[in-house]
């Protein structure tokens, strides 16, 4: 399967998480740097969900309702059939889904993100070894902060 790298303008777009465990806070971890328009669906919430009081939870079992409004879709339950039902109910809605456990059935997958400044670096290995996706995404960080990457021309505190 191959992805193509994008970067998608989320403003006045809602974000959907299916499941409030482990997995979802995981995946708000990483979201909350482009957007805090985030809705979970979920029977219980992580505790560290709960600290990000901006985040609508809706304290419930999922319904295909609750597509309604979303633009990106996380199924991140820790039920198979669930996510598979949200990952179809998601498609006929027209809704872009990542399927935790399960990427190759989702429309998107998450790369591992390092940005600085205005800078933004994604890495992925299409979802077939994120351990090394992240592990090049740590160089690369390691390297900026080291000096050893500069910024392009016009940014007035760093130069090439």
């Amino acid at each position: 399967m191959k992805y193509l790298p994008i970067n998608i303008n989320l403003t006045n777009t809602e974000i959907l998480i299916v499941g409030g465990g482990n997995v979802a806070l995981h995946k708000v971890e990483g979201l909350e740097r482009f957007t805090q328009n985030i809705r979970v669906v979920s029977p219980e919430l992580h505790a560290g969900l709960k600290e990000r009081e901006w985040i609508k939870w809706e304290q419930k079992n999922y319904d295909c309702e609750d597509l309604k409004d979303a633009f990106l879709v996380f199924a991140a339950t820790n039920h198979r059939q669930v996510n598979e039902q949200v990952r179809n109910d998601a498609q006929k809605h027209r809704c872009l889904v990542n399927v935790v456990d399960n990427p190759s059935i989702g429309d998107f997958i998450s790369p591992a993100i390092y940005s600085e400044g205005d800078m933004i670096v994604a890495v992925s290995s299409g979802g077939k070894n994120v351990h090394a996706a992240v592990k090049w995404r740590n160089d690369i960080r390691d390297l900026a902060e080291r000096g050893l990457i500069k910024w392009i021309p016009g940014n007035k505190d760093k130069t090439l």
